[in-house]
């Protein structure tokens, strides 16, 4: 991987520490490390680093386990959705560039920003600090960061001490709860929906809680997926680029009566819309909101 800017001062302060010190892979917990790190007073902290940078990530997570931070890593936005969602990390480190190629067949191309804005969709970031480590021009990304309520914006080559001191400070607060009980693992969701990131993030999350997820963009496709395999719960837009996400609930009840299906939308309804559409059928009418109120949609449903 060609080094990034920002990345030489931090290997040259790793290489002056003489310790070799294991990396965690992506998403996993480190291993206690020899030296001053092995020795370090825990601190009950998880600090999850995401960042496509290996020399970034190897270096931070030295520096972090030596103050007794438990770590974890990510290179992109999904294995980070997935460690949020497994681990509820106590303070996330966010970069803001990502080489297109990250998305590893997901079909998103991801920035920070875009990472950022799927972490306070879920219940288990909404109020989670994030600090931003960027090689960026401040110029062109502060007034971004700010307006997203970081906690802190720290330019690479990155002032560890002065990134240290800042991690204190906001974890000298209780920590995250630990993740609830995950759903019994085999049950069908088919999720459909024509906005690309929404339908693999949403997707993921829903995975990571335990279903097996189809995925459709369309009627048509829909219907594909459930002559195949037939969900328990269909999750279904209600504007699908124009195509009416209430035809495709007729279309897919006519096949199969007994569906569940839950409505989802960004639009607004009145009360008198809502009851028209569960009386054609639909089970649930849900906003669009974190991807908390997602799954507990899905789990009613499946309980009905």
């Amino acid at each position: 991987m060609p080094q990034r800017r920002g990345d030489r001062s931090v290997l040259q302060e790793m290489t002056q520490m003489n310790a070799s010190i294991p990396f965690a892979k992506p998403g996993l917990t480190s291993q206690p490390a020899s030296g001053s790190s092995a020795l370090a007073i825990k601190t009950g902290k998880r600090v999850l680093i995401v960042d496509d940078s290996v020399v970034i990530l190897k270096a931070l997570s030295v520096k972090l386990r030596a103050k007794g931070y438990e770590v974890y890593t990510a290179v992109d936005g999904s294995e980070a959705v997935s460690t949020v969602r497994r681990e509820r990390p106590d303070l996330i480190l966010l970069d803001i560039n990502f080489p297109p190629d990250v998305a590893h067949g997901g079909g998103v191309a991801w920035d920070g920003f875009l990472i950022l804005n799927w972490l306070r969709r879920m219940d288990e970031a909404v109020h989670t600090p994030v600090i931003i480590i960027t090689g960026t021009n401040a110029a062109t990304t502060r007034d971004r960061c700010t307006k997203a309520s970081v906690s802190g914006y720290f330019q690479k080559p990155i002032n560890v001490d002065e990134l240290l001191e800042t991690i204190g400070k906001l974890l000298s607060t209780p920590g995250n709860p630990e993740p609830s009980a995950k759903p019994t693992a085999g049950k069908v969701v088919l999720f459909v929906d024509d906005e690309n990131d929404w339908r693999f993030m949403a997707s993921l999350y829903l995975k990571g809680a335990g279903f097996e997820v189809l995925s459709a963009t369309n009627g048509m496709e829909a219907l594909e997926k459930i002559h195949s395999l037939t969900p328990g719960v269909v999750l279904l837009d209600l504007n699908l680029a124009g195509e009416s996400g209430l035809e495709v609930m007729k279309s897919l009840k006519a096949k199969h009566p007994s569906l569940r299906v839950v409505l989802y939308t960004g639009m607004d309804h009145d009360k008198q819309t809502v009851d028209g559409m569960l009386q054609m059928g639909a089970n649930q009418y849900l906003r669009k909101g974190t991807m908390g109120e997602m799954l507990k949609a899905v789990q009613n449903a499946f309980t009905e």
